[in-house]
């Protein structure tokens, strides 16, 4: 499958930059499903913040959105309780 092959080039993408401020990757051996990890910017409100994700992706990736959703909870004017609004990706 086409997505398939994407998602995994991203993941090692992901891998090979190793961001001090999130980490991601497959829930188990399941490619479309993913748990992330996100720290609050130093100097911002989510300072010292973790933020958990849950990612899924669709058979139909990249031409259709994953499904992004925050575990913890969080206020921001671009984060509903259903989704976030993704501005750029």
């Amino acid at each position: 499958m086409y997505s398939a092959k994407v998602i995994s080039l991203q993941l090692k993408e992901l891998e090979r930059k190793n961001s001090p401020c999130f980490s991601t990757g497959p829930v188990g051996e399941d490619l479309y499903h993913w748990e992330a990890i996100i720290t609050g910017p130093k100097g911002s409100p989510y300072e010292n913040g973790v933020f958990k994700l849950d990612i899924h992706f669709p058979i139909d990736y990249p031409f259709v959105p994953p499904r992004v959703m925050f575990k913890t909870k969080v206020y921001h004017p671009n984060v509903t309780t259903a989704f976030i609004y993704m501005l750029y990706m």
